[in-house]
């Protein structure tokens, strides 16, 4: 049963959140905070794709003292800037 929720939950997830959501992961593991660019790359993600990786990151523990406004979450996909 666990198993086919995973798989539910990996079918639903872009190839863009799901890496965001491990990269996120492997810095967990090693002790790490997030990138300072989070931000960014979760606005670059679709509302669905942003809440997805916002409720990975708070059950991480990561975001557990950050106020996240309804409007920003719900706003469309802007593209990450790129940095020259």
């Amino acid at each position: 049963m666990l198993q086919a929720l995973v798989l539910a939950v990996a079918q639903a997830l872009s190839p863009a959140t799901a890496d965001f959501i491990e990269d996120a992961t492997a810095r967990l593991l090693a002790g790490e905070e997030l990138a300072a660019d989070f931000p960014v790359r979760l606005q670059a993600l679709p509302p669905d794709q942003r809440l997805l990786a916002i409720v990975h990151l708070r059950r991480a523990g990561y975001l557990s003292d950050v106020v996240m406004p309804l409007d920003w979450i719900l706003s469309p996909a802007s593209p990450a800037e790129v940095a020259e």
